[in-house]
């Protein structure tokens, strides 16, 4: 029979075995914990790189002729032999959409068709209502400066292209995302100063939130920077 003396030492070792094993898980999950900060820590830092990259692109500034606003681009004999078709896209069969048969062509398309022109028309008023109110909330400052207007003159687009890239959910909101292609003749800059004078392009992705029967747009991108995953 152990002594009582014997018992107490027993039970004081248990203890001591026990304060050890808890005190070692505490330790593991506090240097997992450290570990998953840093490595969260080296992700953002990475990722914050990458998008300050394409953000020192997206600023990089042209030198353009004075902005004519009360210039008719249609009556630019040069502008008017360049291809102004608005072409649809799936990846591998391209079709033209006109006013005639734009019906036949999914809804985001059409309202996407109607934003063109109003790019085209010079129409910043109609243009600037496509837009959630919190669309550029989050942006970056190159992103604002690229894509939000507050005026711009009629833009002498062509080869243009809309192909629909995906529709998703994301809590309750259906959303479609469109690339858009393009280049600009004689680019002024007053709506895409991140494009060249000598009908530079550059694919940009229009997120639409649906709105009962009508859309806004919620986002917009640079297809480069959609394509990259930093901006879910």
């Amino acid at each position: 029979m152990l002594s009582q003396e014997e018992i107490i030492r027993r039970k004081e070792k248990k203890k001591k075995i026990l304060m050890i094993a808890v005190l070692a898980v505490v330790g593991m999950f506090l240097v997992l914990g450290i570990a998953t900060l840093v490595l969260s820590g080296i992700n953002n830092s990475i990722k914050a790189q990458h998008m300050s990259g394409y953000d020192q692109d997206l600023m990089k500034s042209y030198v353009y002729p004075p902005a004519d606003y009360g210039f008719n681009i249609f009556d630019d004999e040069t502008y008017m032999g360049l291809d102004r078709n608005v072409w649809i896209s799936d990846g591998a069969v391209r079709t033209v959409m006109s006013e005639t048969n734009k019906v036949n062509y999914a809804d985001e398309l059409q309202f996407m068709y109607d934003v063109l022109n109003f790019i085209i028309n010079g129409d910043y008023v109609e243009y600037n209502k496509i837009f959630t109110e919190d669309c550029f909330d989050d942006a970056s400052d190159a992103v604002k400066r690229i894509f939000q207007k507050d005026r711009f003159t009629m833009q002498q687009l062509f080869e243009m292209e809309l192909e629909y890239l995906q529709r998703y959910e994301q809590n309750n909101q259906a959303y479609t995302d469109v690339k858009v292609t393009y280049r600009i003749h004689s680019n002024n800059g007053t709506f895409r100063p991140d494009l060249d004078f000598e009908d530079g392009s550059r694919p940009v992705v229009y997120t639409l939130a649906a709105e009962g029967d009508a859309f806004k747009v919620s986002k917009l991108l640079t297809y480069s920077m959609y394509l990259s995953g930093l901006y879910d």
